[in-house]
């Protein structure tokens, strides 16, 4: 059965796919009708069926419906869109037709932009934001430079939170289930007075570790603890002017860090896989890795370390909105505040080998005016854009790995000679380390290594679309974008032994090995940025729309944060250029059968001059490199509301990426062309499955007083990657996950009560990996969520 079928015979037996895309929805004559989808994708309000654009659209209802709790979760609803974590549970981005950015580093930017109401969202820590009030997301895919601008490379997702309106009201809903899960989310709107309405917005969420850890010394992991609240006000002011006050807050604090290992080896050539049960490659024991460990199996880990995973966001936004004659003035001035700390126990074994940590602190602000206008002939915007992202960052690991210092360089040490590391290794322990974790010092010392390093990005923009409508027929949309974008970095590092038994003076600070390349680097860069826009729409009738595009998308260059500095042997290597995509696409949206069918569809080529890549050189080293690459695909999304009973969907999206001639897997075997370095060849970009589709079936029915509603979901990924070396330790097969779902509602839907089943069928995947063979011959998966019943109940009042 080939990947096609499997992905046909999964989406069918999830009984087709009900609408999740209705976004912003507004009920059209007929009961069975599908409803009409109004989205702002070009910065005002329109029917999405007329806008020549592949995007997908949730409303919060629909959100809700899907038991969608985190902006991450909109993957499992849309083609296209998969969820990268480039740093497990710590860092989210996402993957839109295979664009995507899965470095670890905390200053790193999606290509894929998320907005929050408006604002861009700049960290990839703060993309694991809390879903609740939502009034809808959009997803919109290909390069959206023009209106969006910064780093909208490969689309974006925008997520509009629910408004203050006049009414009062607000509702409260409570889930609660396995692993003592207990989510609160709630709203209430209050009008203060004629001319100034207010809402309040909060969700809390808590539940018990994912993880077991069976070796003792550190918590269980991956539990759930974070809250979050939102506040507005709304003045209406004289001459249909309105302002808008937004104020923001959220904190999480868990034990995280953990990961699911399995024991690997090198076969030659760069290419690692796992190790079979009967063979022992470091002398530990059948199916063991350099530690002897074997395989942790599911949701489990042996670490000798708690992880953690602290962050605290917060913001405020003003909007202030202006109808003038002929035209709409917008101006949206924002502020928001990220820190984040993270560490994790990287070798998943009971010894002080590697342990990974990482934090940010960064300040962001931006501001944007625009001016809209136009009639149904001809509709245009034009506006200015400014943002500074200031940011102090620091990675580093614990554990005698890849650990060097001046101060183990004179005199003897018995690990001299350890690869790689060069002189002075920790001298304690013998190298490599694996079974002994680098035992503490006489002194009680661990070594451990830090890199702190700032980065200021300061960046304008102008930009103008203009909307042609030349005949009934033909219709025409040109726009461009030009942004100067200036970044001045900071980065250094250093090793230093810390006691933590002592109560003073629990750190020594020591000296970088004498002849290392890198020792403190500071650059600045200046890029300046062209993207645009070219499209021709045909409306075939009143209820069919082609088009064809053009769209040129760019996304500025920047610095690496490599993780082991010594290894650094070209200070070039440091900084990278900008990418520029180039798309063109040809779409057809459409409705017929009386508005109770609907068919979308898209296929692209993208042309990826400079692409950012990311590659290991060694091990963790990361770095980003320019690349050529070549995207091209399809999608598609069929909606069918036969009665007002039913609603029934399908979406599917085929992505064919590659990226060429780039030095991705590391490294080759003594007498071969590429000895001791990077193997160049062409590989697939991570996280992007060749196959994704989605699924979701509805079916509402009356009983006594109310309305009892069924539903299946679910979504399908084919093989894929984590990293850019198409090696098997980094693999994921293909997978599909379905969900059961039911409620029951009723006084006009105030009261609601349901249950459901997420991961049906107990699928086990992976969503984010590493290669560690390097380190202790093994490879970290993070999992993700296990089959798990909930249920809720919620309440308008």
């Amino acid at each position: 059965m080939n990947t096609l079928t499997r992905v046909a015979c999964y989406v069918l037996s999830a009984v087709l796919a009900a609408t999740t895309y209705s976004a912003h929805a507004q009920t059209t004559a007929s009961s069975g009708a599908l409803e009409e989808i109004v989205v702002t994708a070009q910065k005002r309000e329109q029917n999405s069926q007329d806008i020549g654009i592949s995007l997908s659209a949730v409303t919060g209802a629909d959100l809700v419906s899907l038991g969608a709790t985190t902006a991450t979760d909109i993957t499992k609803s849309m083609p296209a869109v998969v969820l990268t974590q480039p740093n497990g549970p710590s860092s989210f981005s996402l993957a839109i037709r295979g664009v995507t950015q899965n470095d670890f580093a905390d200053h790193q930017e999606s290509p894929a932009a998320v907005y929050v109401d408006d604002v861009y969202v700049s960290q990839m820590a703060g993309l694991a934001f809390s879903l609740f009030d939502v009034d809808r997301v959009e997803v919109l895919r290909g390069p959206q430079g023009t209106l969006f601008g910064r780093n909208a490379t490969g689309g974006l997702a925008n997520f509009i939170t629910n408004r203050p309106t006049e009414e009062l009201g607000g509702y409260v809903n409570t889930t609660f289930g396995e692993r003592n899960l207990l989510r609160v989310e709630g709203a209430v709107n209050i009008p203060l007075s004629d001319s100034i309405d207010s809402r309040l917005s909060f969700q809390s969420n808590h539940y018990d570790p994912l993880f077991t850890n069976v070796a003792g010394g550190a918590a269980d992991a991956e539990n759930g603890n974070d809250y979050s609240i939102r506040g507005q006000l709304l003045f209406k002011l004289a001459n249909s002017a309105q302002l808008l006050f937004i104020a923001r807050a959220s904190r999480e604090n868990v034990h995280a860090g953990s990961w699911e290992e399995f024991a690997s080896y090198g076969v030659g050539n760069g290419v690692d896989v796992a190790v079979p049960p009967n063979l022992n490659p470091y002398n530990t024991c059948p199916g063991c890795n350099g530690s002897g460990m074997p395989n942790s199996g599911p949701f489990t880990t042996r670490d000798n370390i708690s992880g953690f995973a602290k962050l605290s966001t917060s913001g405020f936004t003003a909007k202030y909105t202006q109808n003038l004659s002929g035209a709409t003035l917008t101006v949206i001035g924002d502020y928001s505040h990220l820190q984040k700390d993270y560490q994790e126990d990287s070798d998943a074994s009971p010894y002080t080998l590697f342990e990974f940590f990482n934090g940010s602190k960064v300040d962001q602000q931006s501001i944007e005016a625009r001016l809209n206008g136009g009639d149904e002939k001809l509709n245009w915007t034009a506006g200015v854009y400014g943002l500074r992202i200031a940011g102090t960052y620091y990675e580093g690991w614990i554990g005698p790995s890849y650990f060097t210092s001046r101060e183990f360089s004179t005199g003897p040490n018995p690990n001299d000679g350890y690869p790689y590391v060069g002189a002075g290794p920790w001298p304690y322990g013998q190298a490599p380390y694996w079974t002994t974790g680098g035992v503490p010092g006489p002194d009680g010392g661990i070594p451990e290594t830090k890199s702190p390093y700032d980065l200021t990005t300061k960046s304008y923009a102008v930009f103008g679309q203009l909307e042609y409508r030349a005949t009934d027929l033909i219709g025409f949309t040109v726009g461009a974008r030009f942004t100067g974008d200036k970044k001045d970095y900071n980065f250094t590092w250093y090793p230093y032994e810390y006691f933590p038994t002592a109560v003073t003076d629990q750190t020594l600070l020591l000296h970088q090995p004498d002849g290392a390349t890198l020792t403190s680097y500071q650059s600045s860069r200046s890029d300046n940025l062209y993207s645009g826009k070219a499209q021709m729409d045909l409306h075939l009738s009143k209820d069919m729309l082609a088009y064809v595009s053009y769209n040129r998308g760019v996304k500025g260059g920047g610095f690496n944060a490599p993780l082991f500095p010594i290894f650094i042997n070209d200070l070039k290597t440091l900084s990278f250029k900008p990418e520029t995509l180039t798309s063109y696409e040809l779409g057809f949206k459409s409705e017929f059968l009386d508005h109770t069918v609907r068919f979308n569809a898209a296929a692209y080529y993208y042309d990826y001059k400079d692409y950012q890549a990311l590659i290991y050189t060694l091990g963790l080293e990361q770095l980003i490199v320019n690349a050529d690459a070549t995207h091209k695909g399809a999608e598609a999304e069929v909606e069918w509301a036969p009665s007002s009973a039913w609603r029934f969907g399908v979406g599917v999206a085929y992505v064919d990426a590659v990226v060429n001639n780039v030095a991705a897997r590391c490294c080759g075997d003594a007498g071969t062309p590429y000895a001791g370095v990077a193997i160049p060849g062409n590989y697939t970009p991570g996280n992007a499955p060749r196959w994704t589709g989605n699924a979701m079936a509805r079916y509402t029915v009356p009983v006594g007083p109310g309305h009892l509603a069924l539903q299946l979901d679910g979504n399908y990924l084919s093989r894929f990657w984590f990293n850019l070396t198409d090696v098997p330790v980094v693999e994921q097969p293909g997978f599909g996950v379905a969900n059961a779902r039911v409620n029951y509602s009723w006084l006009q839907d105030k009261i609601e009560v349901g249950a459901s089943v997420e991961n049906l069928a107990d699928k086990h995947y992976g969503v984010m990996g590493f290669d560690n063979t390097s380190i202790n011959g093994l490879a970290q998966v993070y999992p993700g969520m296990p089959r798990w019943f909930k249920m809720h109940v919620n309440y308008k009042f």
